[in-house]
């Protein structure tokens, strides 16, 4: 699927209040390597999170020079906050053929942060969900501005 269709489903599903407010970005360069160089995503025009390719080639590889290898590497950089564009845009598909409680309980946590931000996601279920061990820069930025919009 292309990157604008891919963004516009999932904006589609975004609460109607915050689809002006967030906004993603995709930056890919002939002359690099082959597909998506950044990503990032904006709220009201600052960026609050952002996945670059060389930063995670360089990243995956010091893990593997330090012992870690095979998939505890994508796991050890997503604790850490550190995903490659092609995390990004996986998340989205694969959010995109669940349903919000799967997609809550997901151990990725870029689609839990598109899962907060859903409007089949509704207030009741927003007010019992407990991120307090939630570590990550994009679920919390988008459940500040979920329960900001949904004044609780």
């Amino acid at each position: 699927m292309q990157w604008s269709k891919l963004k516009s489903r999932v904006k589609d599903l975004m609460a109607p209040e915050l689809r002006d407010r967030i906004d993603f970005h995709l930056t890919s360069y002939r002359a690099s390597h082959d597909g998506a160089d950044k990503v990032w995503i904006t709220i009201d025009g600052k960026r609050v999170f952002d996945c670059k390719h060389y930063a995670y080639e360089w990243a995956s590889g010091a893990a593997y020079n330090s012992g870690v290898q095979g998939d505890p590497v994508k796991s050890v950089l997503r604790d850490v906050g550190i995903h490659g564009p092609k995390d990004f845009g996986n998340a989205m598909r694969n959010y995109l053929g669940m349903s919000v409680d799967e997609a809550l309980k997901s151990s990725d946590p870029l689609v839990q942060a598109f899962a907060i931000v859903d409007r089949r996601l509704g207030k009741r279920s927003l007010a019992k969900l407990d991120l307090s061990d939630c570590k990550h820069t994009l679920v919390n930025a988008f459940y500040e501005l979920r329960r900001a919009s949904a004044q609780m």
